[in-house]
């Protein structure tokens, strides 16, 4: 019994103790702003420069210029002691309950999600799957620093209340080692929740093309790469590397809107225009995109951005009325690799749905994290309670190369 209240009490004291430190000024200053060019530019390019792609001020500017429709942009620069610490990249949207249950087939059910609405802010990119939204400066303990993004969040939260109320702030994607650092979160009614897992491979060095990774297959997984080469090839398609993206933007727009439509949940639509200006942007170096297509049109597509040492499978277009009779989006998965090695990257990340094919190219799965908070603490707590029951399938494992019986 004794141990049961002091129990009690150790848990209300460090309730206090939490709600304390949320409610006191850190000494930590911010700078907000809607637009990127509206911060010191000297100061973002610093944190940033050996950060993710999609946090420097040239892709920002392009994402402001073609963002989807009822998103917001919001950005932060956090100091201390006038020395910039924490860059901070977010977006503010309203998502509809049919925005994450795609119920094509039940009229009634579509019709009440649609009434639940909320508002998001999202620290992170909507648009990208990664650790795309923080950038830190090397040499600040990790309490400091999110404590800086905790309290940057709150003053973009509050100061957005002009444009509606912020139910839920999210900050999403880290992997397990910035998921452990990021416990501070903690204090400030954040919780964690594990997402569906980053299916991910190593490319290596030895691979000079699509063949060279072919031939590292064991016989079985080799045997069934090379049918769905010969099923697309038979069927009349051809593989095209490294288009020009903006000479068949409409085309591409629509197929990646066919499968956009399917997704299960819809949180922001790339408006037409996004790859054409993307691969301008990023050029060849940076951005690669394959087709598949015959002499008449174009039935698929995919987008590889390089992103420091890593290639990203981006977005992927099909037409799926093809698709159901040969095998474009396999086909797809396997041109990510052949457009890995050809720019120069040493981890391929496939993305986090359809993890089975993915594995069966020899992706692993890697956990992936986010971080959330309601502004009631009531609510809190229930999502805390929610959260403990929720957990991602557990992708599957394979053993497509030599050596790994």
């Amino acid at each position: 019994m004794a141990k049961g209240i002091r129990g009690a009490v150790d848990g209300i004291k460090a309730a206090l103790q939490r709600h304390e430190k949320r409610a006191t000024p850190s000494g930590l200053d911010c700078a907000l702003a809607d637009r990127i060019d509206f911060l010191n530019p000297e100061h973002w390019d610093a944190l940033t420069r050996d950060a993710s792609f999609f946090l420097c001020r040239d892709y920002r500017r392009l994402l402001e210029q073609h963002r989807p429709e009822g998103m917001q942009l919001r950005y932060a620069l956090v100091y201390r002691d006038s020395r910039p610490i924490v860059a901070l990249a977010a977006q503010v949207l309203e998502v509809r309950g049919s925005q994450l249950a795609n119920l094509p087939d039940s009229r009634m059910r579509k019709k009440a999600l649609e009434q639940i609405r909320t508002r998001l802010l999202v620290c992170g990119s909507l648009v990208s799957s990664g650790f795309h939204g923080l950038a830190f400066a090397p040499d600040e303990e990790p309490d400091a620093l999110w404590h800086g993004v905790a309290e940057a969040l709150y003053r973009i939260r509050r100061a957005d209340r002009l444009h509606g109320q912020i139910d839920y702030v999210m900050i999403k994607d880290l992997d397990d080692a910035r998921h452990a650092a990021a416990t501070p979160l903690r204090d400030f009614s954040y919780r964690p929740l594990a997402t569906e897992p980053e299916m991910a491979m190593a490319i290596r060095p030895h691979w000079k093309d699509f063949a060279g990774y072919l031939a590292d297959l064991n016989s079985n997984y080799r045997s069934k790469a090379r049918k769905i080469v010969k099923q697309v090839e038979d069927a009349g398609y051809r593989i095209e590397h490294d288009v020009d993206v903006m000479a068949h933007d409409a085309r591409l727009h629509a197929l990646y809107s066919a499968v956009e439509q399917r997704a299960s949940t819809r949180l922001s639509a790339l408006p037409p225009g996004y790859f054409g200006a993307l691969a301008q942007l990023a050029g060849p170096q940076r951005m690669r995109c394959t087709l598949i297509r015959n002499d008449a049109e174009i039935v698929g597509f995919i987008t590889t951005i390089k992103d420091g040492t890593r290639a990203l499978g981006y977005y992927v277009g099909l037409d799926y009325a093809v698709n159901a009779t040969v095998p474009l989006y396999l086909r797809l998965l396997q041109c990510l690799i052949d457009d890995a090695i050809a720019l120069g990257c040493e981890e391929l990340s496939f993305g986090r749905t359809a993890a089975e094919p993915k594995a069966s190219l020899g992706a692993q799965a890697h956990a992936s994290h986010v971080w959330l908070r309601h502004r009631l603490p009531a609510v809190n707590a229930l999502v805390r309670e929610i959260f403990k029951r929720v957990t991602p399938d557990e992708a599957p494992q394979r053993r497509p190369f030599k050596g790994q019986d």
